[in-house]
């Protein structure tokens, strides 16, 4: 008797219980998909079929991009019918996130149900994609001819290499390019995202990069500079996974500016005029984010995409990676560049402002030593302040 009741406890911790088995294996779901209305909602369908009454259900979705899990309640309808709206003008999703949900019943015996997991992306399907493909890069578009495609693919591959030149990652997923036929088209999608962008935008989380280039005679300049641009931002979370958030904007930026086939020529006038009026931005106000207003962000992305030049040219690709990596480990912004390349932030923007934009370096060290030095002028001051004002009449 000892022996059977034993070998009784071990079939049952192995296999479980009977009624768990059925609950944990049953799938009342026959059929699911989902129906969409870029930047309105999405609708969560299911075909059911079960043995035992349904008493409720829920659809549970986890969206990608932020890892939140959702759950809304099923409707029931005739012919084994369940479904869910998801409001999305209430609750933005960002565009081409992927979206894994899953069904879970409650039976009438108290049984529970659950389905597999099932996926779809939230695409803008407002635009009738086309798609060219070269197994790493996923070119879509939606107007202009099959040449048009082959040139995006063409711009989108060689900027990847150069990219890549700087900043090489050990990923090898598979990159979507979606390419909107003007910005406003652009605007939009990325406004129902919760976002607002100009001509292009990299989700390197999902790994998805949209653009705005019109086909025409001004294509091959826009695909060359708007692709690369932000095919490096991808890359450069590539290389340093969820520590992307702490690169230095400059950097961020600088490096993405940098692999572009065809830079923008108007940054050259704009550190010019700049560096001649004594406008130019301290390196260090760049750090954390770009100022809000497009003259002064304009001036970040041409002082950014320089002074990156200036550190690849005088120490080499190896301190781009040696920055990345220093700023990846959580140090600060001026703390990360004395370990990467032995000098305090501010010293090597005197070297870069000294040896590419021809400044006096002592100059500008007294420039940017201003402030400090007023400050220090007044407590040196404030003493004699006092005694003047505790004089007697």
């Amino acid at each position: 008797m000892r022996r059977f009741l034993l070998c009784f406890v071990m079939a049952v911790s192995l296999l479980g219980w009977p009624q768990q088995v059925r609950a944990q294996a049953m799938n009342v779901v026959e059929q699911a998909w989902v129906e969409t209305e870029f930047g309105v909602q999405v609708t969560f369908w299911a075909r059911i079929q079960s043995p035992i009454p349904i008493l409720r259900g829920v659809v549970y979705f986890r969206d990608d991009f932020d890892g939140i899990t959702r759950a809304l309640p099923l409707q029931m309808a005739a012919e084994g019918l369940v479904s869910s709206r998801y409001d999305v003008t209430q609750n933005v999703l960002r565009p081409f996130t992927t979206l894994t949900y899953w069904f879970e019943f409650t039976l009438q015996d108290g049984q529970a149900a659950r389905s597999a997991d099932y996926q779809t992306r939230y695409e803008d399907n407002r635009f009738p994609w086309k798609e060219v493909s070269n197994g790493l890069l996923r070119v879509h578009w939606y107007e202009g001819d099959d040449a048009f495609g082959a040139a995006l693919l063409d711009a989108a591959s060689r900027g990847m290499n150069q990219a890549s030149g700087l900043l090489p990652a050990t990923s090898l997923a598979p990159v979507d390019i979606y390419v909107y036929a003007t910005a406003q088209d652009l605007q939009g999608a990325l406004f129902l995202g919760g976002e607002q962008w100009i001509g292009g935008h990299a989700n390197p989380k999902l790994g998805v990069v949209m653009a705005a280039v019109t086909p025409g005679p001004g294509q091959g300049i826009e695909m060359e500079r708007l692709l690369p641009h932000e095919l490096a931002h991808v890359l450069l979370y590539r290389s340093v996974g969820h520590a992307y958030d702490r690169l230095p904007v400059w950097l961020n930026e600088g490096v993405a500016s940098l692999a572009e086939l065809y830079p923008n020529p108007d940054y050259v006038l704009a550190l010019e005029t700049a560096s001649r009026q004594g406008t130019l931005l301290p390196m260090q106000d760049l750090c954390a984010s770009f100022p809000p207003d497009a003259a002064s962000a304009f001036l970040a992305y041409a002082q950014s995409q320089s002074f990156v030049r200036y550190l690849r040219d005088t120490y080499g690709s190896t301190a781009l990676l040696a920055l990345t990596s220093a700023y990846a480990d959580g140090l600060g912004c001026n703390e990360g560049a004395v370990r990467a390349l032995g000098a305090p932030l501010s010293q090597l923007e005197v070297r870069w402002r000294e040896t590419a934009l021809g400044e006096n370096a002592a100059a500008v060290f007294l420039r940017n030593m201003l402030p400090y030095l007023a400050v220090l002028g007044l407590l040196l001051l404030l003493p004699f302040i006092g005694l003047i004002q505790r004089r007697p009449v």
